[in-house]
């Protein structure tokens, strides 16, 4: 009888009804998986159907502290100027209100939509003026320009402000007020002026003669009931003190006209209402916002007149004319005066100049917020409005102002010395994607790559499916085809589990058992068979110690080995042929204090350094400044051991220090930090780690009252044209001569984020207090037009051109005791990388200190307690370079090429595989002397060989000592060719 067959006929049969059922259930999931990956992108833009905080720890949220990200923009506010008229308005560099502004009242992450309402004088009480005058205004702290109860402010005459402001607590639109007290220029935020259960936006305020109280017409389409929503407050309240006078119902005749049957009983949404007075009646303009997927032109321009604003609204004729959209059914809106993208939806308060209507429009043609058009009424009467585009306001379009990529919004008047003034918002970004990026942007790709790969191993497996089920079928069930019997060889070779035991097929067992198939054999020679058993050892020793120096650093002892430094154009280590020497050196250096800060995204970074730093520095006394932590940051902050934390003043600066990009920040906390902190400061930024003990930086702060390090690249080279920025103004800021800048513009630049300075040295008055100048002024040194990381160093160009300038010799020699490659460090962060005392992690990874990172025992990190309110930066740019799914590979990648390099050059590496290797070798030599049983319970026979029935003829040979010895010297003299070839790579 043929047990054997009749066994393995059951195994192949059991194994085909695995086999299709696991193929059944596999191609129902990844058909379900590729539809939602293919659904994924077109729910809830941009994050997607499938969520990246489902996989966090910590939901991803847009956080509630002041500025936090927002994926709708980080829109701004800044003043407009027009004179002789309103056709040419210069809008301010900088913003006038911003989210910053709020921080101690409302948590926000944008402000927009501003209406500027000067309240007419007569219409003003005094005891209202002497309470936003003389009452407590100071509560802020933040964002006030200049003092805002002294000076003439009792006499001026206060302007107001409102705007939309997104509430991070609500996520949803609330209306602000702020005052003014110096013709705009600086602005103190009161608090919020409307809040409802939906969205607020477009706050259009107005005093109204006829009922002698304040109007607003806000944006209330968020609230899904077709109203338009006039709220009212009395002269007593103004600013505040708002109601709900009327929902305003308009006569529009063309929703219903237009509605499809899917939006059967959906009422129509009206946004921006603008109600402007204009030959003795008001002329009310309303934007109804239609569906693109309907066949609906996403905006129809309405047109009512009224004698009163409370009174009747009259649909004006040119309504029933209709308006052109390409989009809608026959080419055309029944009902309407306008239903261009481009022009159709307002964009602020409308006004009268020279006898002329003018409307503010938004040009939404491409994306919202692309352009600001200024429209004048050519055409205005009983019958007729035809109007046409007077001005085009553009974004700045540079990538780096706060309104570079959208204007949506104006609102200017008239002064009484003819001058035209007003506010106008802008956002930095096209959308809020810069956010998205930095956050998520990795996960999007991934989502999208997941896809791709699951829809070809789809078709991969179809056509797999197709040649072994397509017929005609042969007696074993697998089709005949040329790749077919291959197939089924291949399936009846799966080892399963029987029984308790790992049991081979027959097909498998006929195959390899005597040595026969076709005159092949499967059994090797003697000697391939040793060579095998020996390189297997040598993999297992490799790998066993790859992994415990991977895990256990401490156990694999690595000393230092010689680096390469790559040689500059000149002599690598720029020493002045008579450097300075300051006459008041040596100084006192003992009060050392090492000084940093960092925005939210930073704090990875900001954790590995502080660990460095309690490690190779535990007596130095460290300070961190909040440069833009979110408050859960800041509590825990607070919670590391030796870690003072403070706030950065941002109010006592120029806006611009308020833009992380500019850099000014920096040489500003240097210099606030030897007037609070100590007398002996050394800024080390974020990105950096410390490497091994302070002692060769003190010693050289000591001997010069300034210290840095060198790094690559020079002032004279960055950019292009090459050290344009540089020449064009930080030069003539500084007021070097022409030869002068040639001297030094080509030496190397001494690094921004490595500065130490002693107070009251000759570095303090050369370089430090220059330096501080530049970086109060934004347009003609710290951040010029065009700036931008590829074109200017920012304080690093300014800091090198003095440090070379006044001959200082104190930028210490690269590569001696700093280094931007990782590799060129010791992989355990406690062991010395000496001479090397900082090393720049930045983006990469790992970071190796923050798993030592010291807290305060039993501390609790709750934002509640923390001294102040935080501003979440909403600079992402310095992140986003690294955000992409290639990028984190790539991030990724090269921490394990640093590994491989590190590894491959530590000597105790070695020493560890020849260790691992013997240990083998002895188990393996105690096996033969003292055998133990198989897996399968029955003893093994002298040699290693098993006594089972399915037992091969190919048994194992036994390597010889010769074999070992020999494989072992070939090991150490690949081990001694490795060392020296990383040591050069490096």
């Amino acid at each position: 009888m043929d047990v054997g067959g009749e066994q393995a006929g059951k195994l192949q049969l059991w194994t085909k009804q695995r086999f299709n059922t696991s193929i059944l259930v596999y191609i129902v999931i990844s058909l379900g998986l590729a539809l939602v990956l293919f659904i994924d992108p077109l729910v809830d833009k941009p994050s997607g159907l499938v969520k990246l905080q489902w996989f966090s720890r910590k939901p991803l949220s847009h956080g509630l502290d002041a500025c936090s990200w927002d994926y709708e923009g980080s829109w701004k506010i800044g003043f407009a100027k027009g004179a002789p008229d309103p056709l040419s308005l210069n809008i301010s560099s900088e913003p006038v209100l911003t989210c910053a502004n709020l921080v101690n009242r409302t948590a926000v992450s944008f402000v927009a939509d501003p209406f500027l309402f000067v309240p007419p004088v007569n219409s003003v009480p005094k005891s209202l003026l002497a309470t936003f005058l003389f009452g407590n205004r100071g509560g802020d702290g933040v964002g006030v320009g200049g003092n805002v109860g002294s000076g003439d402010a009792a006499t001026a005459t206060p302007w107001f402000a409102f705007y939309e402001m997104k509430n991070l607590k609500r996520y949803i639109g609330e209306l602000g007020v702020a005052v003014s007290y110096n013709g705009g220029a600086s602005w103190h935020h009161l608090g919020t002026a409307l809040s409802e259960p939906f969205h607020l936006s477009f706050p259009h305020v107005l005093y109204d003669n006829v009922t002698g109280q304040y109007l607003m017409f806000a944006e209330t389409s968020k609230a899904h009931d077709g109203a338009i929503r006039v709220y009212g407050t009395s002269l007593l309240k103004f600013p505040f003190g708002w109601e709900l006078l009327e929902r305003r119902y308009p006569d529009d005749r063309g929703w219903p006209a237009t509605r499809r049957w899917f939006q059967f009983g959906a009422p129509a949404k009206y946004v921006d209402t603008a109600p402007v007075w204009f030959e003795n009646r008001w002329w009310i303009f309303t934007t109804r916002v239609g569906s693109p997927g309907a066949r609906q032109p996403k905006y129809i321009l309405l047109l009512y007149t009224a004698d009163a604003l409370l009174g009747e609204w009259r649909p004006h004729p040119s309504n029933f004319d209709g308006a052109a959209a390409s989009m809608a059914l026959g080419g055309r809106v029944p009902f309407g005066i306008d239903a261009n993208p481009r022009t159709a939806r307002n964009g602020g308060r409308p006004f009268v100049y020279n006898g002329s209507l003018y409307r503010w429009a938004q040009d939404c043609s491409r994306y919202y917020g692309e352009a600001l058009l200024l429209m004048r009424a050519d055409v205005v009467n009983d019958s007729l409005y035809e109007e046409q585009v007077a001005a085009r306001y553009e974004p700045r379009r540079d990538a780096m102002s706060w309104n570079a990529e959208r204007l949506h919004h104006a609102d200017v008047q008239r002064m009484p010395d003819g001058s035209w003034v007003g506010l106008v918002d802008g956002d930095r970004y096209g959308d809020g994607m810069a956010h998205f990026v930095a956050r998520e942007q990795w996960f999007a790709e991934l989502k999208a790559l997941l896809l791709r790969l699951v829809v070809l191993q789809l078709v991969l497996v179809g056509l797999a499916v197709a040649l072994l089920y397509g017929p005609p079928f042969v007696q074993s069930g697998w089709r005949v085809t040329t790749y077919g019997p291959y197939i089924s060889s291949l399936l009846s070779r799966i080892v399963l589990p029987a029984k308790g035991r790992f049991t081979l097929s027959s097909a498998f067992l006929s195959r390899n058992a005597g040595g026969g198939n076709g005159g092949f054999s499967g059994c090797n020679s003697p000697m391939a068979r040793q060579l095998a058993v020996v390189a297997t050892k040598v993999a297992v020793a490799v790998a066993v110690s790859v992994g415990v120096m991977a895990f256990f650093p401490r156990m694999v002892y690595c000393p230092r080995w010689p680096i390469s430094v790559p040689a500059f154009p000149s002599s690598p280590h720029y020493v002045p042929d008579m450097p300075y020497v300051d006459p008041s050196a040596p100084y006192n250096v003992t009060n050392l204090t090492v000084v940093t800060g960092c925005s939210a995204t930073f704090m990875d970074r900001l954790e590995n350094l502080v660990a460095s730093l309690q490690y190779w520095a535990p007596n130095t006394r460290v300070v961190v400044y909040d440069i833009g932590f979110t408050s859960d940051q800041l509590g825990e902050i607070r919670c590391w051991s030796g870690i003072e934390i403070r706030r950065f003043p941002w109010e006592k600066y120029p806006s611009h220090v308020r833009d992380l990009r500019t850099y000014a920040f920096k040489g500003l906390t240097f210099e606030l930090a030897l007037k609070e902190v100590s007398n002996v400061v050394l800024w080390l930024d974020c990105g950096l780690e410390l490497r091994g003990p302070l002692t060769p930086v003190a010693e050289t702060l000591a001997a010069n009252g300034h210290v840095s390090v060198q790094q690559s690249s020079t002032p004279g080279r960055q950019g292009y044209p090459f050290g344009f920025m540089a020449e064009k103004y930080v030069r003539r800021f500084f007021n070097f001569s022409d030869a002068e800048f040639q001297r030094i513009k080509d030496m190397p630049y001494c690094a921004g984020g490595f500065q130490g300075f002693v107070r009251g040295s000759a570095a303090h008055k050369r370089i430090l207090d220059p330096l501080v100048a530049c970086s109060l002024d934004s347009e003609s040194c710290i951040a010029p037009p065009g700036h931008n990381r590829g074109q200017h160093c920012y304080d690093q160009t300014a800091s090198t051109l003095l440090i070379r300038h006044n001959n200082f010799s104190t930028c210490l020699p690269r590569e001696l005791y700093a280094t931007s490659s990782t590799r060129k460090v010791s992989y355990d962060p406690r062991s010395t990388s000496s001479p090397i005392v900082v090393a720049s992690r930045r983006y990469r990874q790992p970071k190796p200190y923050r798993g030592l990172l010291r807290r305060h025992w039993n501390c609790s990190s709750d934002p509640s307690g923390n001294p102040w309110r935080t501003i979440a930066s909403e600079h992402t740019e310095s992140t986003i370079s690294h955000a992409s799914l290639s990028k984190t590979m790539g991030d990724y990648a090269g921490a394990l090429a640093d590994f491989a390099v590190q590894s491959a050059s530590c000597l105790g590496l070695h020493v560890a595989i020849q260790l691992v290797f013997w240990m083998q070798v002895l188990f393996w030599v105690s096996q033969i002397r003292f055998p133990l049983l198989s897996n399968d319970g029955m003893p093994r026979r002298s040699g290693g060989a098993h006594t089972h029935l399915v037992a091969s003829a190919c048994t194992t040979a036994a390597p010889s000592l010769g074999l070992v010895v020999a494989a072992s010297a070939t090991m150490a003299m690949v081990s001694l060719a490795v060392v020296a070839f990383t040591g050069q790579i490096v």
